[in-house]
């Protein structure tokens, strides 16, 4: 979170915000880091594990004709429709996301 980086910034000196916004523009620039600032939510996310962030997205953007889910295993969960919406309208609903990413939900504190 922005509040841990910001704590981490202050231990090597880095303590006006104009520095930290630097300091992540450039560590997002040379793709060490995800930092995002297009709304107040994504301001306060930074990815440092970006292959976690691909991982993660490839759960949910793919081709459904090569990468499929299993339809059965949404259905029984209760997800059959949220799965069709995301494949006919690329729309995935936060049930769908919770269960896609449950086993990495500890790392989404931004859910």
């Amino acid at each position: 979170s922005l509040s841990t980086v910001k704590n981490m910034a202050n231990t090597i000196g880095i303590t006006t915000a104009s520095e930290l916004d630097s300091a992540l523009q450039l560590f997002h620039e040379r793709g060490m880091i995800v930092h995002l600032t297009a709304t107040e939510v994504l301001k306060n996310v930074i990815v440092i594990n970006i292959q976690w962030l691909i991982d993660a997205l490839g759960k949910v953007i793919r081709d459904g004709k090569v990468h499929t889910f299993d339809e059965n295993e949404f259905d029984n969960v209760g997800l059959k429709q949220d799965l069709e919406i995301l494949y006919e309208e690329a729309i995935a609903s936060r049930d769908f996301l919770e269960y896609v990413w449950k086993d990495d939900h500890k790392e989404i504190d931004f859910f």
